[in-house]
């Protein structure tokens, strides 16, 4: 699925920049639903888990998969900025020759009214059959500012990023393992293991992202912030379109209404 098309990509005052453009909003929009429902449960499931409720797949998805609203409308919100950077740095890899993949983690939440557990999102690229140093690991850490609010979300996002480097990515990938091995996927389990076990394979490449989401309206008074970024293998970028928080309003609402 390629969403960077949406985007127009600058770099400037030591970040990345991706905008939207406006003029193609609504394909944008249109591309998402069907993608995010599958970050939450796969058809078969739904299918079979409705079923087994007496439910439809609409009224079970939005009654057991994605958190409430309005009690926890900034769940939702913080989904969306996750999944929407999922698809973009996968997308970004594509453009440099590097394919990403990884689980749909938001399926392993324990409380669907809580944020998924450790990095926001981990993507890996395995270069080679081997375990080679050309393989690599990206962490990203996202956070988003829909409303006017006192949060620096550019800063806190680098907060987050560190914590990823120093030690959550290496949690992330303990529970990942675990996760594979308690939903019968022995061969994704293992193919973890390359990354967790250092001392039985090469070193890879990590890659560290703070990835900040923003309304339009907030973005030059964001960036202007001081920010504090000492870690040059933080790298810094910025999501942005108009009206934000009906972007994901409108994205969960299509999710409910593309379902039988």
């Amino acid at each position: 699925m390629d969403i960077i098309q949406f985007f127009e990509e600058a770099e400037a005052n030591g970040l990345v920049h991706f905008t939207l453009n406006e003029g193609e909003r609504q394909q944008f929009l249109d591309s998402l639903p069907e993608d995010y429902c599958l970050n939450y449960i796969s058809r078969k499931s739904l299918a079979t888990q409705a079923g087994q409720n007496g439910m439809g797949e609409s009224d079970f998805f939005e009654q057991f998969k994605i958190p409430e609203t309005p009690a926890y409308a900034n769940v939702r919100s913080g989904d969306f900025g996750e999944m929407l950077c999922f698809l973009l740095m996968k997308n970004k890899g594509s453009q440099n020759g590097i394919t990403l993949v990884a689980p749909r983690k938001w399926r392993w939440k324990a409380d669907k009214n809580k944020p998924c557990h450790g990095s926001d999102v981990v993507l890996f690229h395995r270069h080679d059959t081997n375990p080679s140093e050309h393989d690599r690991v990206e962490a990203i850490e996202s956070k988003m500012k829909a409303v006017a609010s006192n949060a620096s979300p550019i800063q806190s996002a680098i907060v987050g990023a560190v914590d990823d480097k120093v030690k959550r990515l290496a949690k992330t990938l303990n529970w990942l393992h675990d996760r594979l091995a308690t939903e019968g996927k022995p061969r994704l389990r293992e193919a973890i293991n390359r990354y967790r076990l250092l001392d039985e394979n090469p070193t890879y490449q990590k890659k560290f992202h703070a990835v900040a989401i923003l309304d339009n309206d907030f973005v030059d008074d964001e960036i202007g912030k001081d920010r504090s970024l000492e870690d040059n293998d933080i790298k810094v970028t910025v999501v942005s379109m108009q009206d934000l928080k009906t972007a994901y309003e409108s994205t969960y609402n299509a999710m409910i209404n593309s379902l039988p």
